[in-house]
């Protein structure tokens, strides 16, 4: 019961990703824009769900899982559908960072180790994608990019 429960919930709520992520740019004149990367993970998500429920009720009720990764797997979801809206207006250093940062600390990261892996992740991923790739990253409209 509890797995098709999570099975149905993870499908919806990578349908409410796919949505969200659907709405910022998914082409470029230069490739991929910002939206093809949370496309591509609510596409996942989606998938993911609809296989796991297909399967049937492999797990049993003392599997279900517990009130905190219940709550912990919403947090990086609205994470997810933050980072969406956030991406056009702050950019995406500054939304980035802020996802990071709240999923590091879902996993239980100290602040230091948070602040150094998100940090590090949002510099070398901008450098990826901007640098390595040619792809023109959002730099938001708050910061009249």
């Amino acid at each position: 019961m509890y797995a098709r429960l999570f099975s149905f919930s993870l499908a919806i709520l990578g349908a409410v990703y796919f949505y969200l992520s659907s709405r910022l740019p998914l082409q470029t004149l230069n490739g991929p824009g910002a939206g093809f990367f949370p496309l591509a993970v609510s596409g996942g998500l989606v998938l993911t769900g609809i296989a796991s429920g297909l399967q049937g009720n492999r797990l049993s009720d003392a599997d279900a899982i517990d009130g905190s990764a219940t709550r912990r797997v919403l947090v990086v979801f609205i994470s997810l559908v933050a980072f969406c809206y956030l991406l056009p207006r702050l950019g995406y250093a500054l939304s980035g960072l802020a996802v990071m940062i709240s999923v590091l600390r879902q996993l239980n990261a100290g602040w230091r180790m948070t602040l150094a892996v998100a940090t590090t992740s949002i510099i070398c991923t901008y450098f990826l994608f901007a640098y390595v790739l040619g792809l023109p990253l959002p730099r938001g409209s708050l910061w009249g990019g």
